[in-house]
């Protein structure tokens, strides 16, 4: 694996109070080329967390590119590499939603009739078994963009409401402008990052009165445990 990369800015945004330990633990061993800043964003507007990021990167022409990254993630220590090494334009880890659909976060180019600020998404079973997969839009989660792409657009990079009044899409309307501008998206599928969630345990009964346990996920959505995590080890 190559770490012979120029320097960047890793991106944050984090709300008033830290969410994860594991996404701590994450970015404190994260593999990355000499000279790289961090830069973090509080607050609760994650587009202008991430543009105060990218400002603080392009006031230092020695750095080169910008990974977004939020505070719910966990991620192995190459992840950082081993996105650098392709030198894309632009180029997203395989990342899961949090809530139901668990389904990636990579879309497709919409159709005509397809609502503002909707994607199409991939569902798993259209994804490759491994490799680079070109996408329209995606998450900003682990989005390693390049100095020259964030040039080419303009200030502000991430904005809030431009799909849809009371939704935020600052991602996937970055990924509009880029696509716009020319550039290409990629996703990793070699590259995965999981996205932590809040969930809770609720004791349940089966239709035959069976007392087990589900994991609640919210939205009135619940799984339940397999016999085989329910036994003492």
């Amino acid at each position: 694996m190559s770490s012979d990369h120029p320097a960047g800015t890793i991106c944050i945004a984090s709300g008033e109070l830290a969410r994860y330990p594991h996404f701590t633990h994450s970015m404190l061993n994260v593999l990355r080329p000499r000279g790289t800043t961090g830069e973090m964003g509080i607050g609760l507007n994650v587009a202008a967390n991430f543009n105060y990021g990218v400002r603080k990167m392009l006031a230092n022409p020695e750095l080169q590119w910008v990974w977004i990254m939020g505070d719910d993630h966990e991620f192995d220590s190459s992840t950082l590499l081993r996105l650098l090494n392709h030198e894309l334009d632009i180029v997203v880890p395989l990342v899961v939603r949090r809530q139901p659909p668990f389904i990636p976060v990579l879309f497709k180019r919409p159709e005509a009739e397809t609502p503002l600020g909707q994607f199409p998404p991939y569902h798993w079973h259209q994804l490759p078994s491994s490799g680079l997969m070109e996408v329209y839009t995606a998450g900003s989660a682990g989005m390693l963009i390049r100095r020259h792409v964030i040039e080419s657009l303009s200030d502000p990079w991430f904005e809030l409401g431009k799909q849809g009044q009371d939704l935020t899409n600052e991602d996937t309307f970055f990924c509009l402008k880029a696509q716009q501008a020319g550039f290409q998206i990629y996703a990793d599928l070699d590259v995965t990052m999981d996205h932590w969630t809040p969930v809770s345990f609720r004791p349940v009964q089966t239709d035959s009165g069976v007392w087990t346990v589900a994991l609640n996920l919210g939205g009135n959505v619940q799984v339940q445990l397999p016999p085989s995590l329910l036994t003492e080890l």
